[in-house]
This record gives C-alpha cells, structure tokens and sequence, in this order.
C-alpha cells in the first residue's frame, strides 16, 4: 500500500471520528436543555413522591447489584476450567440455603411494602398541608367539558385554569 492510500485512509478515520464526535456534542447540548422531569418535583407532595421513589430504588439495586455479581462469580467458579470447584450430583436439598433464597426477597418486598405504605399515607389527601402560609381558598366546580374555579376570599372566578400564588398553598373544596 503507498504512502497516499495510507494517508486517504487515516484522513477518513479522521472525518468520521470528526462527525461521531460532532454528533455526541450536538446530543450532549441536546440533553442538557431538558429538565428533569418526574426527579425534577415542584412542592412538597411531588418532594415526598421523589423520595419514595428514589429510596425504593436503592432498595431494589441494593438487591438486584449483588445478585448479578454473584451470578457472574457462580458462573466463573463453576467453569469447565476450574479444578477446584467440586461438583456434586446428588446433592438436592439444603434447609440453609432454601432459607436464605426465600426470605431475603419476601423482606425485600416486606421493606418496600412498608416504605410505599408509611410515605403515601403521609400524603393523604384529606390532610392539610404543613405551611406558615394561609391557605388559598378555592371552590372547584365541573361543568360540561371544562371546570370552574371560584375564589371566594378574593371575589373571582376562573375557567379552566387554576392559578395559586408561588408563596401560598391552596384549599380546594
């Protein structure tokens, strides 16, 4: 191969490397102009969602890491290749080891049962918010295909929109 074919081919590596790194660029600007959604809440309800969320995940990677890299250090143990590894063919029952495999994931779900119950009944509807702020009271009234919204306090009434003030929290009845 010459000299010029080498060159025409390193130049090429280059141009694509150029595009691939252009094209990462333009999907990193990308994906940072995005908020961040459901982990990106507004209030003290979505807050407490957020947290139930994020504390049941950690829960379940807490579970589910470990279970993979022993899965991996089964498999390496366990090779064709391993001479220390014993294989036993009739072995078929072990009380220990039927232990450990049926309750970790029963206290798993037991422990998240427990997380999801305590924080959603802390946001139950019925009960008022915690606030220093007064409430915002505001009559809510559906009509055919769209809804009213009636501020007594304030003398006004709003259709299909609901507007609460950043500082204050609402009342709805």
């Amino acid at each position: 191969m010459n000299s010029f074919a080498r060159q025409d081919r390193n130049e090429g590596c280059q141009l694509r490397l150029a595009v691939r790194l252009g094209a990462l660029s333009g999907l990193i600007l990308l994906g940072s102009a995005c908020d961040r959604g459901i982990l990106d809440p507004v209030g003290p309800v979505g807050q407490a969602e957020k947290t139930i969320l994020i504390n049941s995940t950690a829960i379940m990677l807490a579970i589910i890491i470990p279970t993979m890299i022993a899965t991996v250090a089964f498999a390496w143990w366990f090779r064709r290749g391993n001479k220390k590894a014993t294989y036993l063919p009739d072995w078929e029952y072990s009380g220990a080891v039927e232990l450990v495999v049926w309750s970790i994931p029963a206290l798993t779900i037991m422990l998240l049962g427990g997380i999801t119950w305590i924080g959603s009944h802390d946001l139950e509807p019925s009960k008022p918010l915690v606030s220093d702020k007064p409430a915002l009271n505001v009559e809510v009234v559906s009509l055919d295909w769209k809804w009213l919204f009636i501020y007594p306090d304030q003398g006004i009434a709003t259709v299909n929109r609901l507007v609460v003030p950043k500082a204050r929290r609402s009342a709805s009845a």
